[in-house]
């Protein structure tokens, strides 16, 4: 499990589909910013760009589903969250 080095409280989020990893990938999401979390939203983790697919934040097995935008210069307009460190 990767630990992010943050103040407050922290989940594990398994993550499908960063570096095109269909398996997932255990994170520690920021408490605090779950609410913020919704469809459509671009996040940046490890020098790539991500959109968020589909989500679950509620019971035991909480997931994010992401793809990876290859030129997210070209969506300007999109919300970016910092989600992740």
């Amino acid at each position: 499990m990767i630990k992010t080095e943050n103040l407050g409280q922290l989940m594990p989020v398994r993550f499908f589909g960063l570096f095109g990893q269909h398996h997932g990938l255990e994170l520690e999401l920021k408490k605090k910013l779950a609410k913020s979390i919704k469809k459509d939203i671009f996040f940046d983790y490890k020098n790539r760009c991500y959109e968020i697919q589909s989500f679950s934040l509620k019971g035991t097995r909480r997931y994010i589903n992401v793809r990876e935008i290859p030129n997210p210069g070209l969506y300007n307009t999109r919300e970016r969250l910092q989600i992740l460190n």
